[in-house]
């Protein structure tokens, strides 16, 4: 780490005509002096649990049964083709990892690359992504649980009642106090429930091919593609899987807490998505080929009315055994096979699953809060580590009260997760850039894991990136947009009660400029698409159209790059930068 005498050192040496520099570097100072206090106690296989742990969770519960009914057998496709765009993306950030360790690093790397205007809507964005997370998988638990609750007490009408929702708050809590407890306990206890996470899918897969799969219904008689090429891609993003992938990220961002980050990081982030791709894609094939139709009323390969069955008015009493198949997915499919083992099993793991990536997800948005104080977006205390459990605390509370907010505008797993994927992706944009831009403006940093044709591999990260939030479908990218610039006026609101110093001169707007024009573009492009929008741009041209437009502006964000302060330091100071 950085040393704080150096750097005050060189602080009081400015002039009185360098305030806004020495300014800066006492920033830098505080929370370099910050991190430092993290306990650096994670190995790399902790990483890698933290990372399969964060991909584990409520996906696995739901998101085959909403890929399926919007795409049919070829949601087996989407999660393959998901996993490809999130290898391109994690390869991207195990070299920024790996060169930037730091807790709470994804909110960083837009800030060290292209300023403080860029890195605030990028550290935002992720916030709202990372926040939500802690709700959804709540929600996760609720649902479940109400799949064999005879009475509409936890669900009603598809959503969660007020009973329900205060169950999801105090499972919050009770998880908010693990991650009081400190990095130490918080990452061998996540060990231990990851494990289960991993063991019950794998079983579910084996037990299921066989005693109770056919594989007729892979190609079933409309085909293995019975609505189009489009609904896969739009299942990538609506339907839970990039949510369920990126959990790659808690190797990252938890990477200033880790005893070797420059070798854990990359070996984390890489092979949890690897691990994911593997597990996921077979739990699509055995839920694909597990489902017995004709107890269903239905003819083999009806998917949209299959899904109509489940979320009619009165399903839960009218088409039972659909509204059950929405609600516990592998469960369902165990209990009409007479695998009354399984079934239980999977409900218990529906209470695992969940928790655990609840329980990270807390630590992770208590670290992006950590990240954007760090950055100077937020006010210092929120980048103060107690003494105590070597935690920032105040980041954790605003965490947990910022989460129970997101039951109000969704109430169910189903509607949340659309947001929460469309969110997390658009912060994954800049990361091409910012690798590229480093590369530039900091050659001279040390980078462990570097990743081979990144001149290639960085602008498709950056374009496969757009393309999964431009699949989140209007008005998801509208209410992303919306919820992205309402951030802006938090940040005001800040600079206007003195909280936190105004950072957003000429210089930061110019180079981040390109951020706003680019959430507008998406924006514009996803209404007139037919995800969901006026359906003016068809599939493919839809997407030829995204990716030209998001290789203009890539081409923009390299060019408007800059070297900031933090960078300047980094480089002076690489030796202590470890």
């Amino acid at each position: 780490m950085i040393h704080e005498n150096k750097i005050y050192d060189h602080v009081v040496n400015y002039s009185m005509g360098d305030l806004n520099s020495a300014s800066t570097d006492a920033n830098i100072s505080y929370s370099e002096n910050q991190d430092r206090k993290l306990r650096k106690a994670l190995s790399t296989w902790d990483l890698l649990m933290l990372s399969v742990g964060g991909i584990i969770g409520s996906g696995w519960l739901f998101a085959a049964y909403a890929a399926s009914v919007l795409s049919g057998p070829a949601s087996i496709l989407a999660w393959v083709l998901g996993g490809i765009i999130v290898i391109f993306i994690a390869l991207v950030y195990a070299e920024l990892g790996a060169m930037i360790p730091r807790s709470g690093a994804i909110v960083r790397y837009g800030h060290l690359s292209h300023g403080s205007f860029a890195g605030f809507l990028f550290g935002w964005a992720y916030f709202l992504s990372a926040v939500s997370v802690p709700a959804i998988e709540a929600e996760a638990v609720v649902t479940y649980a109400a799949s064999y609750v005879t009475k509409p007490a936890l669900i009603a009408n598809g959503i969660m009642t007020v009973f329900g929702t205060l169950i999801a708050m105090l499972l919050m809590i009770a998880f908010f106090f693990l991650n009081y407890a400190g990095i130490h306990l918080m990452g061998k206890t996540n060990q231990g429930i990851t494990w289960i996470k991993v063991i019950i899918p794998v079983i579910t897969v084996i037990v299921l091919i066989a005693v109770h799969f056919n594989p007729s219904e892979i190609v079933p008689p409309n085909g293995f593609l019975p609505y189009g090429w489009a609904p896969v891609f739009a299942a990538i993003s609506s339907t839970g899987i990039v949510f369920s992938y990126f959990g790659f990220r808690q190797a990252i961002d938890y990477g200033g807490e880790a005893k070797n980050p420059q070798r854990s990081i990359p070996i984390a982030t890489i092979g949890s998505v690897l691990i994911g791709i593997l597990l996921y894609s077979l739990l699509q094939v055995v839920f694909v080929g597990g489902i017995d139709w004709s107890k269903m009323g239905l003819e083999p390969g009806q998917w949209t009315l299959l899904n109509a069955y489940a979320t009619a008015a009165h399903a839960s009493t009218e088409h039972p055994l659909a509204y059950q198949l929405m609600n516990a997915p592998f469960a369902t499919i165990a209990l009409s096979a007479g695998l009354v083992w399984l079934t239980y099993t999977l409900y218990a793991s529906a209470y695992i699953a969940p928790s655990g990536t609840l329980n990270v997800y807390l630590g992770t948005s208590t670290r992006t809060l950590y990240g954007m104080a760090v950055n100077g977006h937020l006010p210092k205390i929120f980048a103060k580590v107690a003494d105590r459990n070597k935690i920032p605390v105040i980041p954790l509370i605003t965490t947990l009260l910022v989460g129970f907010l997101f039951f109000l505008p969704f109430p169910s797993w189903y509607k949340m997760v659309g947001f929460i994927s469309g969110a997390t992706v658009f912060t994954y944009i800049v990361g091409g850039a910012a690798l590229m831009n480093l590369r530039k403006q900091a050659p001279e940093l040390k980078r462990p894991f570097k990743l081979w044709s990144a001149n290639v591999l960085a602008p498709i990260a950056f374009i496969l990136a757009s393309e999964a939030v431009y699949w989140t479908g209007w008005p998801t990218t509208l209410y992303l947009a919306i919820a992205i610039f309402l951030g802006l006026v938090l940040y005001g609101a800040l600079v206007g009660l003195h909280k936190i110093e105004q950072t957003f001169d000429k210089k930061n707007v110019k180079a981040g400029l390109w951020v706003p024009v680019f959430i507008v573009i998406l924006t514009i492009l996803s209404y007139l698409g037919e995800y969901g929008g006026i359906n003016v741009l068809h599939f493919p041209l839809d997407l030829i159209v995204v990716a030209i437009a998001s290789a203009i502006i890539y081409v923009w964000a390299i060019k408007s790059g800059i070297k900031t302060e933090e960078i300047a330091a980094m480089i002076a100071n690489e030796d202590q930068y470890v």
